[in-house]
């Protein structure tokens, strides 16, 4: 049995899934609040270093605040996950641990 186009491409995926391994380093948080107060403008960020660097991912779902100082009724979340890549594999920049 032959697939072809759009089949063959969602066979493909289902297979990369299934052969991922679970992440090393695994965080997630849901947070909510009745009321957030900014009191400083600026930038967030959140990232995931490993070493040796592995496939890294964050996703954060939060409001923007654009411009306002007080926003009500927050729900945020933050998935993050780390994987360590082979230690054989160690890069020459990368430093010890």
């Amino acid at each position: 049995m032959w697939f072809e186009g759009d089949s063959c491409v969602l066979i493909f995926l289902i297979l990369a899934q299934a052969a991922a391994s679970p992440p090393d380093i695994e965080i997630s948080a849901s947070v909510r609040a009745r009321s957030l107060t900014i009191s400083k403008r600026g930038d967030a960020a959140l990232t995931v270093r490993t070493d040796p660097e592995g496939a890294n991912i964050v996703d954060v779902r939060a409001p923007k605040a654009n411009g306002r100082k007080t926003i009500k009724n927050v729900s945020a979340t933050v998935h993050a996950e780390g994987r360590i890549a082979d230690p054989g594999a160690r890069t020459e920049h990368a430093s010890p641990q």
